[in-house]
């Protein structure tokens, strides 16, 4: 992770940073957002896909379309799963730069729902 300077204090932080050690100010390095985008498929199209960003469930996906989360600069880990099975069926972690959002596309397998992941930045 680099060192970037605390957005409040100017104080020298690590980019992933929850808390400024200086001033306590949350997201010390900034924050962005993960947007998370299921793939419109009409196998398994029914079944919503539940979402976790470092394992906090943030909410579900039905086929062809996103949510979006505000995190801090950093590596987060993304788990889906489809929701009648109730477990995760897979997981990634990505690294989201400062400034930039980071678009991962979710696409469950057809045969097992298992889902397979791919970013960009925007």
């Amino acid at each position: 992770m680099a060192m970037v300077a605390c957005r409040e204090c100017g104080h020298r932080v690590s980019d992933g940073a929850q808390i400024c050690p200086a001033c306590g100010i949350d997201s010390p390095g900034g924050v962005t957002q993960m947007e998370i985008k299921r793939v419109s498929r009409l196998t398994g199209s029914l079944v919503p896909m539940a979402v976790w960003i470092d394992s906090n469930h943030v909410g579900t996906l039905t086929s062809g379309k996103s949510l979006t989360y505000t995190v801090a600069p950093g590596i987060h880990r993304v788990e889906c799963g489809l929701q009648q099975a109730g477990n995760k069926d897979g997981a990634q972690e990505f690294d989201v730069p400062a400034g930039r959002r980071l678009v991962i596309v979710v696409s469950p397998s057809k045969w097992n729902g298992k889902p397979s992941f791919s970013a960009e930045l925007a």
